[in-house]
């Protein structure tokens, strides 16, 4: 039997052999008044089993054996309630009434994207996507940030490899927009950025920084909203693509505790990447309140996809005899493949807690608190230094009498994350009021490891150092000895945000009471560049081995010099209000507007409306026009450094400054000032019955003064520049620009249908998303090149221009299919990622390459036990992998070509930026727990 003939009968073998039990749980939910609540969740604690109420209120849970279960019931909106039910051979009957919570500003029971009080997504104006941590677990993967990029198609989380510390943290992006134009709460607060400036990232422009979600363990998360539409007048800065709430698990529940363990399984690499997961959470009540704990333990292997390197001579002038990858037959002892192509190793350790106290029996007053810690570890590498040749081409910064065949450097970074929030909601006059403050940190600190400093020379004994030292004279008490791993310097990035918000249902004179929701907030934040240790960055005046001046800093990544170093920090006040009401019972309209002011650049007023038409209950039309806006990252203000990069197959030292630094105002720098948007959206919502919804939302958005990096400037001219001017040891430059304006249109695409199939149920679910963005606005190239035979073309280059507006799959996809029956439970998952282009790694102009579409499949099966609930599946079904790099326009003057610089001369097959990565297909096992007493 084949291998996919194999996994797939795993698949089929273990619902089969299993049957279903037979107990019923049915009932009624209604509020107060007897009126009926439609889409409550029902749960039986402990079996794993759930059901959704319908639009008379009524629920059903199937496939119960004998025993005894808690049941569950949540609503938005609504007080939770619970009830203890003893399931035999007879149907059980258990109704349910909900009560309206008293504080209407709890974030888990408003959806993102209103502060007005509502009991599911389809009644905002806005479109809102919202998953629940049901749908969370049945992902096969247990990363935050991919487990959402496989719900979400607006949502790219592409893997990384060879892009510095991305290796280690990954951005995701929103609707093709910048990491940093997406705001992400956890309980409606915002959730602090990480320290990293993205400067080599597949899938965006270089230069910018968003929110590390995988320091959220996913076993923590009830459910995530993601909002896509602009909302920069309702929560502030960042908001331009949208808003990602994730709301904590709360409340007393039963301890459960999750693992699950994978492989990469494909059919023309050896396995590799296991891939271990342990997590759990424990609900306990304290007083009137609950104390929810939760931890996670991930150990990820590294992957590997590059080919044995048909350069590679191990400094003995023959190379192995390779053909499409294979080594035919082994000439030299480097060892192969001399290149990493794939994940890197990382090991986590997540955890939060989430609490929540009623100082009255009434609920009228309570005291909340939430907060997280996590520890990373992470390895990621940059390309080969060739002991004579390989395919790097990276001569001359190897000593032999360290590396006798070249070294492959590497990162492994520590990433250190923590955040508490507290606060206390009440009621007074009729007013829900929050008055709460957070603080949240993240810290990134490089080491670097398998790698040397050039210019500190052969020798390893500190006792014997051969290289003079900083003062360029040898036999001083500064000589310095070479190392093989260094301490390269340190991010650290904290912000501190106190909030008060208050809303109301107030009487104005209309048809019905207008919800008035008004608040303020202080934010401080704070960046910090820390030097790395003395011989990261130090020119040790050692020749180099072809006795040429040998380069300084520690290959691969240079350390943070002392010129470097920054400890900046700013403020932010802000108020806002947010009136909303239905102005006759099909209508309901919204506008909100927030003014802001930032201690370094200034103030902004932005504002926002939207509208709900439902001239039926099974159609709602809505539409939405905001303006936003993103102030300039402290990181993007203060951050320097010099940067090792391979541009068209030279490797360049390149000085990255801000707009304030001497060297960016010999290019004509200028002061950055706040991105400013204009979003458009329109869509309707029409479900014909109960079990069918679907939805269509167009949109636009246009954003002027877009923040990024400039092109790397390294001709010629720059360089004359740069030394005229005691710029030394590097020969090219970025700052950070406003330098262009976009233009985004897409399309959302979503349905839902559930269909009796048999004994069992099937749940469908599509999604769809298309993105195109266009430069409307470029500036023109620094004025310091006028005149002059430079060859540097613009502001950005093709580079970052392709990364831009063509680095993401056009069109994404998933079709996925929910089968239960009783006990048993299988999944089928399509998912389509539209063609897309790059010029990476190649890094030059003439390096763009066209990949092509691609379908991946998924699927797994698993059946729920009393307590456990064990699946097996697998993602990426049948081994798809990206497009190879295949352009073959010449690109130099060697007669190199596209797909030469893309692919490393023969070592990195697969498409950089592919949006699902080419690891292949992995197979995995899972099991969900429930520690009843």
């Amino acid at each position: 039997m084949s291998r996919i003939g194999k996994i797939l009968a795993l698949l089929l073998i273990l619902p089969a052999v299993m049957l279903a039990q037979n107990g019923v749980v049915r009932g009624r939910i209604a509020d107060a008044a007897g009126a009926p609540l439609v889409r409550a969740m029902v749960s039986a604690e402990g079996s794993g089993l759930r059901a959704t109420s319908d639009d008379q209120g009524r629920y059903e849970i199937r496939g119960l054996s004998a025993g005894t279960y808690l049941l569950r019931v949540r609503l938005l909106g609504f007080q939770p309630r619970t009830a203890r039910v003893v399931v035999d051979q007879a149907p059980v009957t258990q109704d349910f009434t909900l009560e309206a919570q008293a504080i209407s500003l709890s974030p888990v029971d408003v959806v993102v994207g209103s502060r007005a009080r509502h009991t599911a997504a389809e009644q905002l104006a806005v479109p809102v996507d919202v998953f629940t941590s049901e749908d969370l677990s049945k992902q096969g993967v247990t990363e935050t940030g991919q487990i959402l990029q496989s719900l979400a198609p607006s949502i790219n989380f592409p893997h990384q490899s060879v892009t510095d510390a991305n290796d280690i943290v990954r951005p995701f992006t929103l609707r093709g927009l910048s990491p940093d134009e997406t705001l992400v709460l956890i309980n409606g607060w915002r959730r602090h950025q990480m320290a990293l400036v993205n400067t080599f990232a597949y899938g965006m422009g270089a230069g910018t920084t968003g929110v590390d979600l995988n320091a959220i363990p996913s076993s923590a998360i009830d459910r995530i909203d993601v909002l896509r539409d602009g909302a920069s007048a309702q929560y502030g800065s960042d908001a331009i693509a949208g808003v990602v709430n994730m709301v904590l698990k709360e409340g007393q529940f039963t301890p459960f505790l999750n693992t699950s363990i994978g492989r990469y399984h494909p059919d023309n690499y050896a396995d590799d990447g296991t891939t271990a997961n342990l997590n759990g959470g424990l609900g306990i009540g304290i007083g009137r309140g609950s104390l929810g704990l939760f931890g996670e333990f991930l150990d990820r292997q590294p992957t590997n996809r590059a080919w044995p390197d048909p350069y590679e001579d191990a400094g003995t002038g023959v190379t192995d005899s390779i053909v499409n990858g294979r080594i035919i037959a082994k000439r030299n002892a480097a060892p192969q493949p001399n290149h990493h192509w794939g994940d890197g190793l990382e090991k986590d350790v997540v955890t939060m807690a989430n609490f929540r106290l009623p100082l009255n029996d009434k609920g009228t007053a309570e005291l909340y608190s939430f907060g997280g810690w996590s520890y990373r570890k992470g390895t990621g590498n940059g390309y080969r230094r060739c002991a004579v040749d390989c395919a790097s081409f990276i001569q001359g910064r190897n000593w032999p009498q360290i590396y006798p065949f070249g070294y492959l450097p590497e990162f492994a970074p520590n990433v250190l994350d923590n955040s508490i929030v507290a606060g206390i909601r009440t009621i007074a006059s009729g007013w829900s009021i929050d008055l709460g403050t957070s603080y949240g940190r993240n810290r990134f600190d490089y080491h670097i490891r398998h790698t040397l400093n050039v210019s500190l020379g052969p020798c390893l004994d500190p006792a014997n150092p051969c290289a003079p030292g900083p003062d360029s004279t040898l036999g001083t008490a500064d000589d310095m000895a070479n190392q093989t791993s260094f301490f390269a310097g340190r991010l650290k990035r904290d912000e501190m945000l106190v909030g008060l918000n208050a809303a109301k249902s107030v009487s104005l004179g209309l048809r019905e009471p207008v919800n008035v929701a008004i608040g303020a907030a202080f934010r401080r934040e704070g960046y910090q560049v820390t030097r790395g240790e003395l011989a990261s960055y130090v020119n040790g005046h050692h020749l180099g081995p072809d006795s040429s001046p040998g380069r300084p800093y520690s290959q691969v990544f240079p350390g943070f010099r002392p010129q470097d170093e920054s400890n900046s920090h700013r403020t932010n006040a802000a108020v806002y209000a947010d009136l909303e009401a239905n102005l006759t019972p099909k209508f309901l309209a919204n506008v909100a507007g927030r003014f802001e002011h930032y201690s370094d650049f200034g103030s902004l007023l932005t504002g926002k409306a939207a509208v709900r038409l439902q001239p039926s209950r099974q159609f709602t039309a809505r539409a939405a026009f905001s303006t936003g806006f993103r102030a300039p990252g402290l990181s993007q203000s203060h951050f320097s450094r010099v940067n090792t990069n391979v541009i068209g197959g030279v490797v360049t030292d390149v000085l990255i400054v801000p707009v304030a630094d001497s060297a960016a105002r010999l290019f004509n720098s200028k002061p950055l000032q706040a991105e400013k948007s204009v979003n458009v959206s329109a869509g309707f919502a029409f479900s014909p019955n109960d079990n069918v919804t679907f939805t269509v939302d167009a949109f636009q958005i246009k954003i002027n003064h877009r923040i990024l990096l400039s092109a790397t400037f390294a001709d010629s001219v720059t360089q004359a520049i740069l030394a005229a001017n005691n710029f030394t040891n590097v020969s090219g430059l970025q700052y950070f620009t406003n330098g262009l304006d976009t233009r985004t249109r897409g399309l959302d695409i979503t349905g839902t249908l559930r269909m009796n199939a048999g004994s069992g149920v099937i749940d469908w679910t599509a999604m769809a998303n298309y993105t195109k963005t266009a430069i409307t606005h470029l500036d023109p190239r620094p004025p310091v090149f006028n005149g002059t035979p430079s060859t540097v073309g613009g502001i950005i280059d093709s580079v970052t221009y392709i990364a831009i507006t063509e680095e993401r799959p056009d069109w994404r996809g998933t079709l996925t299919s929910e089968y239960n029956l009783g006990r048993v439970h299988a999944l089928a998952r399509a998912a389509y990622y539209g063609k897309f282009s790059s010029a990476q790694p190649g890094y030059c102009d003439l390096c763009r390459e066209r990949y092509g579409a691609k379908t991946l499949f998924d699927a797994e099966a698993g059946y729920r036990f009393a307590s456990v609930d064990l699946a097996v599946g697998i993602r990426n079904l049948f081994d798809t992998y990206p497009d190879k790099p295949s352009s073959l326009v010449i690109v130099d003057s060697f007669n190199d070509r596209s797909m030469d610089f893309n692919n490393n001369f023969g070592t990195f097959p697969w498409a950089a930026a592919s949006p699902f990565g080419y690891n292949g297909r992995y197979v995995y096992a899972r099991a969900e727990m429930r520690l009843n007493k």
